[in-house]
């Protein structure tokens, strides 16, 4: 794409579209270098200082970063978030005073059932790619989590990174495109045979249930997953805010 001169669009703007769309596309993905000023002022004919204002935009955005003395870098997508993600799972077993560790039960492809085929707008029976994990506290199971990520084949399914990933992180490895939003769902469930069994608790007993969609920037979804987490482990807390 090139910049059009005669628009009334201004140049600044046009080059950030443009970077913006190949960011979305996943031609740049999160921690790939964007071109440098210099290279992007050749490249589109611009100066330096329209490049730079091209560049501050997307800033404000959280699309890219700067880094001193390195370059300019694709940021990763702030999607929505909640305490119960990996990380957050993490620091609270450690909050507890425990140990958390991660269980990979299973990791395949599996042709899209109904439910996960809606889910992911693809039809029955598609090829996705199935995850389902085990998140303990001392070795106890606290949470039952499952996922369906649509699947790029030619990226391979590596099982140690799958163990420990978010499921925005298992998209951005295995999927063919880049998530650039969430949709995050809280209900509470009672837990069936299976999954009272992988927690270890009574069929029936009261779980957490989170669902979790990844959008990519054209609202198509490319993960869907939901996490159990025990309700005799568990409790939500409001935080007052500030006025």
């Amino acid at each position: 794409m090139s910049i059009d001169k005669s628009s009334f669009i201004p140049p600044y703007y046009q080059l950030a579209q443009i970077l913006e769309r190949q960011i979305r596309s996943g031609e740049y993905r999160p921690g790939d270098a964007l071109p440098s000023e210099a290279e992007l002022s050749e490249k589109y004919g611009l100066s330096r200082m329209t490049v730079r204002r091209s560049l501050s935009q997307l800033a404000r955005a959280g699309l890219i970063r700067t880094e001193k003395g390195k370059g300019t870098f694709v940021s990763r997508p702030q999607l929505d978030r909640a305490v119960f993600v990996m990380d957050e799972f993490h620091k609270e077993m450690a909050a507890r005073g425990l140990t958390s560790s991660v269980r990979l039960l299973e990791a395949r492809l599996v042709p899209a059932p109904e439910k996960a085929a809606r889910k992911l707008q693809l039809p029955v029976g598609t090829k996705v790619l199935y995850i389902r994990r085990s998140l303990l506290a001392d070795g106890e199971p606290m949470a039952y989590d499952r996922k369906y990520l649509r699947y790029d084949r030619g990226r391979p399914i590596l099982e140690n990174e799958l163990q420990y990933q978010a499921l925005p992180d298992m998209v951005e490895k295995h999927a063919e495109v880049l998530p650039a939003s969430s949709k995050m769902i809280l209900q509470v469930t009672l837990l069936n045979d299976e999954e009272a069994r992988a927690l270890h608790v009574a069929p029936g007993s009261p779980a957490f249930l989170l669902e979790q969609i990844l959008l990519a920037s054209d609202g198509r979804p490319v993960g869907w997953g939901w996490c159990l987490y025990r309700g005799d482990r568990y409790q939500l807390t409001s935080v007052p805010g500030t006025i």
